[in-house]
């Protein structure tokens, strides 16, 4: 713990010419863009996520390239205070829209869009809701959202073609949207998550989303074992911590609920009930007595028809 931690009191912090994120430089070739932990909105450009990019030797990937032009343009910003080098490649770890509707941005400049199969049929379903989505939440400095699709897409794994880094990116079967990815770079150690880790801030189960979302983060703990996790969501930090603030909550609501079926629960609400989450009540938002309540009932729909 006391390695990971020294690690993470040396990283270099960097003040983004916006006012969207702060960016983080975590080694020579990789920087996470740290956004608000609130709602969208015109101050943050809908950029209340945590981002970044890679620096290959020939080009640059963008990891999440926000969901209004002017966030995009920002992170460009940030990208020419660290190289000058193209961005090639710009991966969508999910498919909520500050994850993918700026695509458009680093699409004109020649970038390869890559997602999960999973990821890209969740935009689809979901672009034009989004869009009015994020129109209203952050309005004028926005822009007008111009959704374009991932151009390349995977069911499984596959490997970024960059020089001089290792970027490997790995599909488990999704985690607060479907098509959530991890980006994973082996040779440090260090591995962005997307949407499937949350830390300073209650993560929001979506329908039916509760066992995958256990699944991947296993994955994460048991098969890649990182030393330094870029989250969705918050600072950049070590398993510990990701695996408290997200997998420890997720597993908290399914034992509750598990152990209220067992005692006979009659229907989904009734097993959602009475559940203490007070334990994880340092987290932002937690104060929102209706988001944990639909965060437990969620869980509760989706363990009802796993048994039914």
């Amino acid at each position: 713990m006391k390695h990971h931690l020294m690690r993470l009191l040396t990283l270099i912090l960097l003040t983004s010419t916006a006012q969207a994120f702060e960016t983080v430089k975590v080694n020579e070739r990789v920087y996470a863009l740290v956004g608000d932990l609130g709602q969208r909105s015109a101050d943050n450009l809908g950029h209340n996520m945590t981002s970044g990019f890679i620096v290959g030797d020939e080009g640059v990937a963008v990891v999440d390239p926000g969901a209004c032009q002017t966030d995009a343009a920002a992170i460009e910003s940030a990208i020419r205070s660290a190289t000058d080098k193209p961005v090639r490649w710009v991966i969508n770890t999910g498919g909520q829209d500050h994850r993918w509707l700026a695509n458009g941005y680093f699409k004109r400049q020649g970038a390869e869009i890559v997602a999960a199969a999973a990821g890209r049929e969740y935009m689809q379903a979901n672009a034009e809701q989004q869009k009015s989505n994020i129109k209203r939440l952050v309005g004028d400095p926005c822009g007008d959202p111009d959704p374009v699709f991932p151009d390349k897409t995977f069911s499984d794994s596959y490997r970024l073609p960059m020089q001089g880094v290792d970027v490997e990116l790995r599909f488990t079967g999704g985690a607060h949207t479907p098509g959530d990815l991890f980006v994973w770079l082996p040779a440090t150690r260090t591995l962005f998550t997307g949407d499937a880790v949350y830390v300073e801030r209650l993560l929001g189960v979506f329908p039916g989303g509760l066992l995958r979302w256990i699944a991947t983060l296993e994955f994460m703990r048991d098969k890649l074992k990182p030393e330094i996790i870029i989250p969705g969501h918050g600072h950049v930090t070590h398993l510990d911590e990701a695996l408290h603030d997200s997998y420890d909550y997720l597993t908290m609501l399914k034992d509750w609920v598990g152990q209220r079926i067992a005692d006979g629960a009659f229907d989904p609400v009734e097993a959602a009930e009475g559940l203490d989450q007070s334990e994880f009540s340092y987290l932002k938002n937690y104060d929102q007595l209706s988001f944990r309540a639909m965060n437990a009932l969620r869980a509760a729909e989706q363990l009802f028809e796993a048994v039914e």
